[in-house]
This record gives C-alpha cells, sequence and structure tokens, in this order.
C-alpha cells in the first residue's frame, strides 16, 4: 500500500510540474502552404523548420506541381485549413493561382483569421485585396541590381529567358523593362529568349532540357563575349546554373528568388543539411570554394539572405506576434523587425508601386544585397 502511496505522490508531482506548460501553450494554429521539393524546397524547408521548433502549433500542406490547371485543388487546401477553429493566420509561399479566391472566401467567412501570401503570381491589386498582408521580392530594384552585376563582370550580353504565362506578371514586366532600359545605358545587349513553360506539356524536365540545351548554343553564337544569363522559373534555375558553371564566359548575377539554396544545392552537389539553414555564412564558404573549382567564384552570385524562406519564418514571426498580443493586421515596422530578425540581416522594404503609379499600401517587396562569393573563400 505504500509504494502505491509513494507513486501516486510521485505522479501527482508530475502531472502538477507538467500542468503549467500545458496552460502556457499557445491555442491557435498558424497555417501554412507551400509548392513541394521539385517546385519549392527553400520554402518546403522553412515551413518543415517551423512544424518542428513549435510542435502542435504549425499546420502544412502543399500545393499541386501542376498548380496553373490545379487551381480547385490548392483552393480547397486553404479553405480547409480555415475551417480549423485553432487557425488564427494562414501564410502562403508561393502564393500562386487559387490564392485570390481562396483568401476572399476566407475572408468572408472567417475575417479573423490573418491572411499572409508571398511571391504572389496573381493580379498584384487582386491578391492584395484579398490578403491581408503580401509580400514579394523587390523585381523591381532587383532589374537595377542584376543589370548592374552585370556591367561589373563586363558581360556584353544578357540573355533573358520566360515564357508567355509569366511574361503576363505586372512585376515581372515591370522588372524586364528596368532591365532593358538599364541593359541599354550599360551597353549591354539584351536577349530575350522562349522557354518552355513548366506547366505546360512538356513538363518541367521538358523546361530543364532546353535550358541545358540551349546555353552552349547561346555561347557559340557569341563565341568571345561575356553573357549573362537570367531565368524568371524557381524550377529552371538549377539546370541554368549547371549549364552556366562549365562556361568560362557564362555569367549568372541572381535566381529569380535570391538565395544560397535556390538551385544551388544540386548544381553544385552540394546537399543541404538541416543545420545549414540555420547557418548560411557557412554555406555560403561551402559554395565559395565548390565555385573556386570551376573557376566561377567571379561570374555567379545571389543574396545571402534566402528570401523565399524568410518571407515563411518572418511571416510566422509575424503572425505570432499579431495573434499574441493584438494591434493592427497591417504594421510595417513589425513586419521589417520580423524579417530582419529572421534574416539576420537588415531588411529593405517599399510598397508596390504599381504600373500606373498607385500604391498599393498592403504589398511590399523586398530587397537584400547581392553577394562577392570571393569574400567567402577561405
Amino acid at each position: 500500500m505504500r509504494k502505491l502511496f509513494v507513486l501516486f505522490l510521485a505522479l501527482s508531482l508530475v502531472l502538477g510540474m507538467m500542468a503549467p506548460a500545458v496552460a502556457e501553450a499557445p491555442k491557435y494554429k498558424i497555417a501554412i502552404l507551400t509548392g513541394t521539393t521539385s517546385q519549392g524546397e527553400e520554402e518546403y524547408r522553412a515551413a518543415e523548420r517551423l512544424v518542428n521548433e513549435n510542435p502542435g502549433m504549425v499546420l502544412t500542406d502543399t500545393y499541386p506541381d501542376n498548380f496553373s490547371s490545379e487551381t480547385e485543388t490548392t483552393i480547397g487546401k486553404l479553405l480547409q485549413f480555415a475551417e480549423d477553429p485553432e487557425v488564427k493566420a494562414i501564410i502562403m509561399v508561393q502564393a500562386v493561382q487559387g490564392a485570390t479566391a481562396a483568401f476572399t472566401k476566407i475572408r468572408e467567412t472567417h475575417p479573423d483569421i490573418l491572411l499572409i501570401a508571398g511571391v504572389a503570381a496573381e493580379d498584384p491589386a487582386d491578391i492584395a485585396g484579398a490578403a491581408d498582408l503580401v509580400m514579394g521580392v523587390d523585381e523591381i530594384n532587383g532589374g537595377y541590381q542584376i543589370v548592374e552585376t552585370a556591367s561589373e563582370w563586363g558581360a556584353d550580353v544578357l540573355i533573358h529567358y520566360s515564357f508567355a504565362r509569366h511574361l503576363g506578371y505586372e512585376t515581372i514586366v515591370a522588372r524586364l523593362n528596368i532591365m532593358k532600359e538599364e541593359a541599354e545605358l550599360a551597353g549591354i545587349e539584351l536577349v530575350m529568349r522562349d522557354a518552355p513553360d513548366p506547366t505546360g506539356d512538356a513538363g518541367m524536365t521538358g523546361a530543364q532540357t532546353f535550358i541545358l540545351s540551349d546555353v552552349p548554343k547561346v555561347m557559340e553564337e557569341y563565341a568571345g563575349k561575356k553573357v549573362a544569363f537570367f531565368t524568371t522559373n524557381c524550377g529552371m534555375q538549377e539546370a541554368l546554373q549547371a549549364a552556366v558553371l562549365p562556361q568560362p564566359n557564362a555569367y549568372y548575377p541572381l535566381p529569380c528568388c535570391p538565395s544560397p539554396f535556390h538551385g544551388f544545392p544540386a548544381s553544385l552537389g552540394l546537399g543541404v543539411a538541416p543545420e545549414d539553414y540555420g547557418n548560411i555564412e557557412s554555406y555560403l564558404e561551402k559554395m565559395a570554394a565548390k565555385l573556386d573549382e570551376y573557376g566561377a567564384v567571379d561570374r555567379v552570385s545571389t543574396w545571402a539572405v534566402p528570401v523565399n524562406m524568410s518571407m515563411i519564418l518572418g511571416g510566422f514571426e509575424y503572425a505570432r506576434d499579431y495573434i499574441e498580443n493584438g494591434g493592427e493586421k497591417l504594421n510595417k515596422d513589425k513586419l521589417v523587425e520580423a524579417l530582419s530578425k529572421v534574416a539576420g540581416a537588415d531588411a529593405a522594404v517599399s510598397s508596390y508601386v504599381d504600373a500606373e503609379g498607385n500604391e498599393v499600401s498592403n504589398y511590399y517587396m523586398i530587397l537584400f544585397d547581392n553577394v562577392n562569393f570571393r569574400d567567402y573563400l577561405k
């Protein structure tokens, strides 16, 4: 009997110690929708990291690889998040087709849920009208950055790979127009080349195969000249990097979604360990060493900060602060604070201005400095 009493007492003490922890556990959830690892591994891993760091608080799912023709599936997944009464915020990066329709419906039925979109594929005015907060890569100033970097390298030609669907995006067109203007001022010939749409019949494999075969053709066409390459599509980055690396006169100024993890782990054969996502500088050193083997340290650049990952991690911090502390759904100062905190670097955040010069007050563009890999050579 005494043994039973002692066991009971011990169990009571353990439960008593656990009770405060249970009471303090957040009674809300934050849902995150990303692409799969084939469409955006960086976003997928960021969501995965948040699940591991915040057990029970984070819900995740992925939209289809062929998202442009399966919008109903994407919409359904977002609406399913909203049906969970504990979900107080939904973050979607990349906000592909279907985001506007789903967010509009959620706002009608669950106005309390904070809706955050990143890297929006739909019309800026539409997604900004549906979401509480939209974040995008500062493609406008990115256009200046791409041409400036190519010019510093002494590039004679700048190849711009894209396709009709992307050239229907307002932000991509705005960046392209800046690249045209800046390239002309820098004396660089900008050449637009059509690539297959990865969501088309040929799929991602067909698009990547095209890039791998076309880059050598371009280098032959412009033999003796320095040629910089850029593509607007995430899934093509790996192929473009792999095609540029062995060509001594080929240059790669920036990925479409600048990051050390955007295409490079596969193209450089480095892979990414879980600890790499938390130690960016160490990974940049590994990249620099590998680029040096290709003689490409001065031919490749990206941002030191993984921007899409920052949108998810920063969006999570922003949402958590809003849920726990209240305030306005839109607060630029808190967004800058959240992004800078997770990035470990100052984020330049500016409001999006459309083609007519109208400012979209809840659509923010994010810009970080790009990398000189020579600074990371040991």
